[in-house]
């Protein structure tokens, strides 16, 4: 098994990492063939719900990394220096990019 937020193959018959509790998936993906091109990220978690329900009523197809990772502090923080704690980045494929980066354009805001 794979997991996709380590990048490690696993030896297990579990569904999630044992590290990071990430789904994980059969094999690694062949990365010649993934044409996703980031489109958002942010440190606000609570965007996400908001997101994903903005590229599923566009019926965009998505990928969501670092949606469950949390802050050393135990919550939800915006640090003014930029650190990445509990950042969320979403990943549309690259034929969608134009829609989706348009759609969530007011969220940048």
């Amino acid at each position: 098994m794979y997991c996709p937020e380590c990048d490690k193959l696993i030896d297990t018959v579990e569904k999630h990492c044992p590290n990071c509790k990430a789904l994980l998936l059969p094999d690694k993906p062949d990365t010649d063939q993934i044409d996703f091109v980031k489109v958002f990220e942010s440190s606000d978690l609570g965007l996400t719900a908001i997101i994903k329900s903005i590229l599923i009523d566009a019926d965009i197809k998505y990928l969501v990394q670092g949606e469950h990772m949390q802050s050393i502090l135990g919550g939800q923080f915006n640090f003014g220096f930029g650190a990445d704690i509990g950042k969320v980045e979403f990943f549309v494929h690259k034929d969608d990019e134009g829609v989706a980066t348009e759609l969530l354009t007011e969220l940048n805001n």
